[in-house]
């Protein structure tokens, strides 16, 4: 396949990557930056529509993996486009840039997309506005196999680059599914999901919680925690003790505590043992 090379700040093409930093730009014409040697080769084995890959061996980080990683995109059927150091590092929008980027088609999934286990776990998420912390959230969701994230009216979008990068690449690996928390209520109650929603001090100790049975854990937004609709409709409240002067932890934090303990419960009841399951 014969490389297309771009040397020029004012190729036309520079212009499209720098915009799609930008949630508008991503709206308007269906596409996202994927960038970082992990996070590409993560999201095309997850299945990601890239429409062209972008490089410059001359940032390549990992001699051998690069390499590896380049001659597999080489065996695609997607154009690869060869940018200058200069270009490569203007257009980027991280500080130390690989020399791997791809431009990939935004995407939609809905509740009827997700595929449940025999007893599943989903992470819903209301709200969240920090691009980093939808980021951890999808990474531990992949950690601790949930079924899918669920998100409730976010303010962050899927395909902001710190949401991919705060994920290690693993954004795509679990499905996340925007719903209204009212269509969401309605999946739970309709698959006989128990919702446990996190309300800092208002809830039991989330230790106490049974968590090994078809679970949904819901998390407010970093700002004004879970809305009055999830506190009224939820099935059962949990909490985490606050053993200092902080009166909760970054939503996250929670996530991770939670989505590990219900692993932890659900090893115990397969007879398995948690510390050695990983």
């Amino acid at each position: 396949m014969a490389l297309t090379r771009i040397d020029s700040l004012q190729n036309p093409r520079v212009k499209l990557i720098k915009e799609l930093i930008q949630k508008r730009h991503r709206d308007r014409s269906g596409l996202f930056l994927l960038e970082g040697e992990r996070e590409l080769a993560r999201g095309l084995k997850s299945g990601l529509d890239a429409t062209q890959i972008l490089i410059c061996e001359e940032l390549f980080k990992h001699q051998k993996a690069s390499e590896t990683l380049l001659q597999k995109l080489l065996g695609k059927d997607v154009p690869i486009v060869c940018l200058s150091k200069k270009v490569f590092e203007h257009s980027s929008y991280r500080q130390n840039p690989d020399g791997f980027m791809a431009i990939c088609k935004t995407f939609q999934k809905t509740l009827r997309d997700i595929a449940l286990c025999d007893t599943p776990l989903l992470l819903i998420a209301e709200r969240l506005e920090k691009p980093g912390n939808l980021g951890a959230l999808l990474r531990t969701a992949d950690a601790t196999s949930v079924d899918a994230i669920i998100l409730n009216d976010p303010i962050t979008d899927l395909f902001n680059p710190n949401v991919i990068r705060a994920s290690g690449g693993l954004a795509f690996q679990v499905p996340a599914v925007l719903a209204s928390s009212e269509e969401t209520i309605e999946y739970l109650k309709r698959n006989k999901i128990v919702s446990h929603a996190t309300t800092p001090g208002r809830g039991e100790d989330y230790c106490q919680a049974q968590l090994f049975s078809s679970s949904a854990i819901v998390l407010g937004s970093e700002k004004d925690g879970l809305s009055d609709f999830w506190i009224q409709n939820c099935d059962r409240k949990i909490s985490l003790p606050m053993l200092g002067k902080a009166d909760s932890l970054n939503v996250s934090a929670t996530a991770s505590a939670v989505l590990y303990e219900a692993v932890r419960q659900r090893q115990k009841r397969a007879g398995k043992s948690f510390y050695n399951s990983f």
